[in-house]
């Protein structure tokens, strides 16, 4: 997670007191792949340059990253932009809620055998994805659909993408990790946590979820599967 000074906390308002370069910004998310700024310019209405200067400022704070795009026909690479790596979280005032989740997963860890406190991970991700789908649905029991789910996961800061939902199962794309610093240390939890939460988020049982992909395996995204 990045800290901030109170200057870099000041440019980073500045960035997203623009309502443009919001929308920027999650158009960006949203892309299932790096975008260039001519890109962006055809999708906002704007001149390329000025959707590049909107892009570079957020590279300046870390919002975004760099890279090319190696063209079909050759030639020198296109610039192109896609999510930073760090984690941005604002909280005023601090609060230690991270060190206390750690202690917690370390409690599990060291007074449980792994496959229960793995069985016990998963039961409480399926409660919380529960208690999500029906906040996000003004109470209703069943879960949220595919599309309603991937919502949801955007505005908490997953990078997440969705395929298919309409033919009995639902494929979820996840291209970062929100609880990063935890599954670094506590993978196995931590991992079972989330996908019981997708699991309780979607109202399916555990046993129609498969997980094919895994960040913290070294794969570029978590990819799950789910028969709905």
């Amino acid at each position: 997670m990045a800290h901030m000074d109170v200057a870099h906390l000041d440019r980073l308002g500045d960035v997203f007191g623009d309502g443009t370069r919001r929308g920027i910004y999650r158009h960006v998310l949203a892309a299932e792949a790096p975008v260039s700024a001519a890109e962006v310019a055809a999708e906002f209405g704007l001149h390329r340059t000025v959707a590049r200067a909107h892009l570079e400022r957020m590279v300046e704070v870390g919002l975004l990253q760099v890279g090319l795009r190696r063209r079909p026909t050759g030639g020198r690479p296109a610039k192109v932009y896609s999510a930073g790596n760090e984690r941005v979280e604002i909280v005023v005032p601090a609060r230690r809620y991270e060190v206390l989740a750690g202690l917690l997963l370390r409690l599990v860890s060291d007074t449980m055998a792994q496959p229960a406190a793995v069985e016990a991970a998963i039961d409480v991700g399926m409660a919380r994805g529960s208690e999500v789908a029906r906040s996000a649905s003004a109470g209703a029991a069943a879960g949220l659909s595919p599309e309603e789910a991937v919502a949801w996961l955007r505005e908490a800061g997953y990078r997440v993408h969705l395929r298919g939902g309409s033919n009995g199962f639902a494929t979820v794309d996840v291209a970062n990790c929100v609880y990063k610093e935890l599954a670094l240390e506590y993978p196995d939890l931590v991992c079972a946590f989330d996908r019981g939460m997708l699991c309780g988020m979607l109202g399916v049982a555990r046993e129609a979820h498969a997980q094919t992909h895994s960040l913290m395996a070294g794969d570029e995204f978590c990819r799950h599967r789910f028969h709905l």
